[in-house]
């Protein structure tokens, strides 16, 4: 199967790698983000979105992480963001919110878990679909050329295997 879904990625243009120790980069903003498998680049699919990436998971579902930046003074603020992610969700989500020193930055990660209303015409749709017992993890890269928010929301099982790698890639601009 890994064989027929490669062969397929790479008949689509999609930038895959043959080398787990291959490294490849997503510039948004000020930020150089750093990648390699299991990650794979995928096409944006909205004008809304400055990068989307895939964890490529071997026995569980994958999941997709959205790179979003709207510019200088744009895109709400950190608080704002989390309200908004955690009202995608049906009733209260369990939820953690962590600021994270990272260099001379302080980011900002959410872990929302519950029923997640996925919308299936965009994000203005009232068109929604529950996916209970769905894990969402963002993160919030604050600049002064205006902040890039990284989202992905899953299975509980697909989130929790590959979180530490979320935050390694969210932290990877900040890596030296």
């Amino acid at each position: 199967m890994k064989i027929f879904t490669t062969i397929l990625l790479i008949a689509s243009s999609v930038v895959l790698h043959s080398k787990a120790d291959e490294k490849d980069t997503l510039i948004v903003s000020e930020f150089t983000f750093e990648f390699g498998e299991p990650w794979i680049r995928q096409q944006v699919t909205s004008p809304m979105r400055a990068g989307q990436l895939t964890y490529d998971h071997e026995t569980l579902d994958d999941v997709d992480v959205v790179i979003y930046y709207f510019g200088e003074g744009q895109g709400g603020g950190a608080q704002a963001n989390i309200d908004r992610w955690i009202g995608q969700f049906d009733g209260t989500p369990e939820s953690t919110t962590e600021e994270k020193k990272v260099g001379d930055r302080s980011l900002t990660f959410l872990t929302a878990k519950g029923t997640y209303m996925e919308s299936s015409g965009g994000p203005f749709s009232g068109n929604k679909t529950p996916r209970p017992d769905y894990t969402m993890l963002a993160a919030i890269l604050p600049s002064e050329k205006g902040a890039v928010f990284l989202k992905l929301t899953g299975p509980d099982a697909s989130v929790e295997a590959m979180k530490e790698d979320f935050i390694k890639f969210a932290e990877s601009p900040f890596s030296e």
